[in-house]
């Protein structure tokens, strides 16, 4: 099922926004020499995204 629309935009802006937090992710130090997709896999196998948020960036999550 392909989106349309604005649903075409939204997952477009998904996909940047998962890329530009691999980007500030990169120069953290446990995943300096990891690649971009690298550390998409990480991410996907060994972490949740509210743990990694919370511990990197120190940002305050609310889970619903």
């Amino acid at each position: 099922m392909r989106p349309r629309g604005d649903g075409l935009y939204a997952t477009l802006l998904i996909k940047v926004i998962a890329y530009m937090l691999a980007i500030k992710l990169s120069m953290r130090r446990p995943f300096l020499k990891m690649s971009v997709t690298e550390i998409m896999r990480k991410i996907r196998r060994e972490s949740d995204l509210e743990d990694i948020l919370r511990e990197y960036f120190h940002l305050p999550i609310q889970v619903a």
